[in-house]
């Protein structure tokens, strides 16, 4: 005997609720098919009737339990699968943008970031855009390959130290100092740390900090600390030896006055007078190198700029020296090879520069000669010069013969300030300033000025 009963409607049930869909068979007794098949709308109307067959008693219940098992074990899985399959991809796009959140941070960081993979031969992987304006190599150029691609000057180092690092696992900083590829010198205070995932990837993290400002800075200040310590021990010497320099005239001046004082020949007052006069000179003398001095270092040296007759001005020049000059076995020599010549130029600045040269000159010559002239070695400048048969000056002496108080024999007079005024002097007029000599056979002490020829009767230096 047989039944029409609907398929899938063995006794009891089965509900599946997804977020996705919802549905539920109904398993009822053979003795209640004939009524649902013939009245439907007792029933709820969200039951679905499915078709009839005519199958045989027992085998409705046993089979139909059977497919309603497999079925709902199989749409089961095929849920879980297809959420497993939406969530991975979920946590791949979260995964994505948190990673491109995070290079996009790093990237637009104050500092040079830079990323090295251990495992894949210590090769770049990322390289942020202030790596880029620090080493001056593009992440295109970098990202994949190794330091002895990018830097190779300094891969060698960098590997060693990337194997410590890895080695230890201690994190490694300093100041480093290099040159870019426009040879320009940078300085970077770098933290280097490793880091070791679960899943085996190994990394090496780079970040560095810009210093080179502050290490300029820092160098400036250092300089300018040791120029201060220096300018404060040429003060010293400066004080020691004026005291000494002025106090040499002085206790001249105010002894042989004391002695004029007194009953004396008239041969004897001449002398004395002569000896108050000359180191009158000598302590006016002083006085004018301190007062020049200190006005160069407050940069108030006045200089006063006229049309000068050179032929005229060393004519001059000579007369002053010839009074000076009181050895008779010293002649002194001028040479003026042009007819005439003009220089704008301040006068006054140049005659000091001649009167310092030819001091010395008259210091360090016993006998033969000393020449005061100019020459003309290019239209461009005018060279003047004084040459001495005097005893001359080593190489190593005349080094440093411009500088602030040298004296190359401590017994003769002056305060060794001339020569670095002098110095400052021609520095100021835009020329150049220089000795020649040789032990034992003279000296030739000269300067450039530059000379502009503008028209027939004048001639400009700016």
């Amino acid at each position: 005997m047989t039944k029409h009963v609907p398929l899938f409607l063995p006794l009891g049930s089965i509900r599946l609720l997804t977020i996705f869909f919802s549905f539920c068979i109904i398993f009822v007794h053979p003795a209640l098919a004939d009524k649902m098949a013939e009245s439907p709308e007792l029933f709820d109307t969200a039951f679905t009737l499915q078709e009839r067959l005519d199958i045989p008693d027992g085998f409705v219940q046993r089979e139909m339990v059977y497919i309603s098992i497999l079925l709902g074990t199989l749409v089961l899985c095929l849920f879980f699968f297809f959420m497993q399959r939406q969530m991975k991809k979920l946590r791949e796009r979260d995964r994505e943008r948190y990673l491109q959140l995070l290079e996009g941070i790093l990237d637009n960081l104050p500092i040079a970031a830079k990323v090295k993979d251990v495992n894949d031969g210590m090769r770049y992987t990322f390289w942020n855009k202030k790596a880029e304006e620090l080493f001056e190599c593009s992440a295109r150029e970098a990202i994949g390959k190794t330091d002895f691609e990018t830097m190779p000057e300094a891969a060698a180092l960098i590997r060693k130290e990337d194997e410590e690092l890895v080695k230890t696992g201690i994190p490694q900083e300093g100041i480093r100092r290099f040159f870019t590829k426009k040879n320009e010198e940078r300085f970077t205070f770098q933290n280097n740390n490793f880091i070791k995932l679960s899943d085996g990837r190994k990394w090496i993290v780079y970040t560095a900090w810009d210093i080179t400002d502050l290490k300029i800075m820092e160098r400036k200040l250092r300089l300018a600390k040791e120029e201060a310590e220096e300018s404060n021990r040429i003060k010293s010497a400066f004080l020691a030896n004026m005291s000494h320099e002025i106090r040499t005239p002085l206790n001249a001046i105010v002894g042989f006055s004391s002695i004029l004082a007194t009953e004396v020949s008239e041969e004897e007052r001449v002398e004395y007078l002569d000896i108050i006069e000359r180191n009158n000179e000598l302590l006016l003398q002083l006085i004018n190198d301190i007062l020049d001095l200190s006005k160069i270092e407050a940069g108030t040296l006045e200089y006063v700029y006229a049309n000068v007759d050179i032929n005229k001005m060393v004519s001059e020049i000579e007369q002053a020296t010839s009074i000076r000059l009181t050895n008779k076995d010293v002649r002194l020599v001028t040479v003026t090879p042009l007819p005439g010549l003009l220089l704008y130029t301040d006068q006054r600045r140049i005659t000091q520069v001649f009167n310092n040269f030819i001091s010395n000159a008259l210091k360090f010559t016993a006998a033969g000669s000393i020449t005061i002239g100019y020459g003309m070695p290019e239209n461009s400048y005018i060279r003047f010069y004084v040459t001495d048969t005097g005893t001359g000056i080593s190489s190593e002496n005349a080094q440093g013969i411009f500088s602030r108080f040298v004296k190359l024999d401590s017994f003769k007079q002056g305060t060794g300030l001339g020569l670095a005024i002098s110095q400052n002097i021609v520095k100021e007029l835009k020329g150049e300033i220089g000795v020649e000599s040789q032990l034992g056979k003279g000296s030739t002490f000269w300067f450039t000025l530059p000379f502009y020829k503008m028209d027939a009767h004048r001639s400009i230096f700016p």
